[in-house]
């Protein structure tokens, strides 16, 4: 890990675990801890199970619209899937969202690219996430529930999806006055310039659609994974009103929080299911189960990703060079 990325990982840090522990206090006061942990004991285990196949299924979404964004098909849609969900094991553990540096670093490698265009494609697929996670909360506002605690969040955002469309018109206008074949010197500056490049590429309205679609496709997924936790608990949940929560939920960890947004993640599930009329205790276990139905298989699949690649990587550092062939 680079100087600059301890540096962000201990700020983090500094930040992220007061506020998570705020959070979770705000998460547990009203609830009952011994009818929290009863209710989870007594969740259905099919529907569970169907819930994290869902989770899992929503990196498939994002790990094909993360291929068309990079335009590398040498790198197998398996491949990215891989990467996806290995950024989110260390997103799982690390601060600061350090998994999704990685995979543009991972990417880059993979794909043999400039680390600054590799970075591109990760921003490109994150705003994505993000436009498709507003257009869900507007629809929620609209037709499910509202709360002054929502403004900062659909603030938020917005503020992130007009910073993207703002940072893709700069790199378009960057690369149209820059000289071609013009040399950029030093690292920073040539991380930079590619990043400006990949987004400043031309788009079409068919590939945006594309990526919105298979955004969409991704959170409705999501949604139906929380329909589903919910039911094992015992919680009906409407099909707008779960898009409503997948909204809510995936936008608010923007806050900086601990690692895998503990605490976070509850204070959002109880005060978004807190509008729809659910109880405290419901609410909590609905929120602490989800929670592990997308963190645990994330950090277990893209933790053994991660430990496959290293053992391979270090196998061919000691395998021997290939004998010579005489002449």
């Amino acid at each position: 890990m680079s100087l600059v990325s301890r540096h962000r990982a201990l700020a983090g840090l500094a930040v992220g675990l007061p506020v998570s522990a705020i959070f979770l206090w705000l998460a547990v006061r009203e609830a009952d801890l011994d009818r929290v942990w009863s209710m989870l004991g007594e969740a259905a285990a099919g529907e569970v199970a169907l819930a994290v196949l869902a989770m899992l299924a929503v990196y498939a979404f994002q790990a094909v619209r993360w291929r068309l964004i990079a335009g590398r098909t040498i790198v197998s849609a398996t491949r990215f899937y891989e990467l996806v969900v290995s950024g989110v094991a260390c997103n799982n553990v690390l601060p600061a969202r350090l998994g999704d540096l990685l995979r543009a670093r991972w990417l880059g490698r993979a794909a043999r690219i400039p680390a600054g265009r590799a970075l591109g494609t990760v921003v490109l697929d994150r705003g994505f996430d993000l436009a498709a996670l507003v257009v869900l909360l507007g629809l929620g506002l609209l037709g499910v529930a509202s709360a002054d605690w929502l403004a900062p969040i659909a603030v938020g955002g917005a503020a992130g999806v007009l910073a993207l469309g703002a940072a893709v018109a700069f790199a378009r206008a960057y690369t149209s006055r820059r000289e071609r074949g013009r040399r950029t010197r030093g690292l920073l500056r040539r991380v930079l310039r590619d990043l400006a490049e990949q987004l400043a590429a031309p788009l079409g309205r068919r590939r945006l659609g594309q990526w919105l679609a298979l955004s969409l496709a991704a959170w409705i997924v999501w949604a139906l994974g929380a329909v589903l936790v919910a039911r094992a608990l015992g919680i009906e949940l409407a099909p707008l009103e779960a898009l409503f929560v997948a909204a809510v939920m995936n936008l608010g960890v923007a806050i900086p929080s601990s690692p895998g947004f503990v605490g976070t993640y509850e204070w959002l599930g109880v005060a978004s299911l807190g509008l729809l009329g659910v109880p405290a205790n419901e609410a909590l276990a609905f929120a602490v189960l989800l929670h592990a139905a997308w963190y645990v298989p994330t950090t277990l699949v893209g933790g053994a990703a991660l430990a496959v690649r290293a053992l391979v990587g270090a196998s061919l550092l000691r395998a021997p060079p290939p004998p010579e062939v005489a002449d």
